[in-house]
């Protein structure tokens, strides 16, 4: 990184890509919403991680390796797919568990949120090729990267957990919550497939 002003243009990108709506940050609100804060630090530590992993590895290359396509991008795009739906059909078993008997994501179910997420592969993608330049240190640069998104995650991860929980004192336990929960599983689902046919 360069100067100054293309870290705080970084940080910028990293807090409004890690800020809006996404596979992760919707599935830790519905967390949070449906069995409170608490049983979404978990997951939310878990999705962290992964993602701490997935920067370096596209800081190291993998990133440049993906974006050609070819046998291993499909197979990406097929397993984002496969676990999108499975994410969506565990938040819906979460809201038709019994008050108490819900069971949250786990440690290791969240890891697998942000590699099997087109949007975070491309966030990752275009941190690195934007505002990185192939002359300073690739390790520098490659801690930056990963630190960066690994901040934004557990900031806006949680912020999104806590008003899924604030969602939940609002509704209550009704059809509106119900319509809400049914509500965050398809737009999971469906900002997945839309990621998906943008990238082709």
């Amino acid at each position: 990184m360069s100067d100054l002003s293309s870290f705080l243009a970084f940080m910028i990108f990293v807090a409004v890509m890690t800020g809006t709506p996404g596979p992760g940050n919707l599935a830790f609100m519905a967390i949070g919403a449906q069995i409170g804060v608490k049983a979404a630090l978990p997951p939310i530590l878990g999705a962290v991680l992964a993602a701490i992993c997935m920067n370096i590895l596209i800081a190291q290359g993998l990133g440049a390796v993906l974006a050609q396509g070819g046998p291993l991008t499909l197979a990406l795009k097929v397993a984002s797919m496969a676990y999108m739906l499975y994410l969506a059909w565990r938040v819906l078993t979460m809201a038709r568990a019994q008050e108490g008997k819900a069971k949250a994501l786990s440690f290791w179910e969240g890891t697998l949120i942000h590699p099997l997420s087109p949007k975070t592969w491309a966030m990752g993608v275009i941190g690195y090729s934007v505002y990185f330049t192939p002359s300073g240190s690739l390790w520098d640069e490659t801690f930056l990267l990963a630190a960066g998104f690994a901040m934004g995650g557990l900031v806006f991860h949680s912020s999104w957990a806590l008003a899924g929980a604030s969602i939940m004192r609002l509704l209550g336990q009704g059809r509106a919550f119900q319509f809400f929960t049914g509500s965050m599983a398809a737009l999971m689902v469906g900002s997945t497939a839309w990621s998906l046919w943008l990238q082709g």
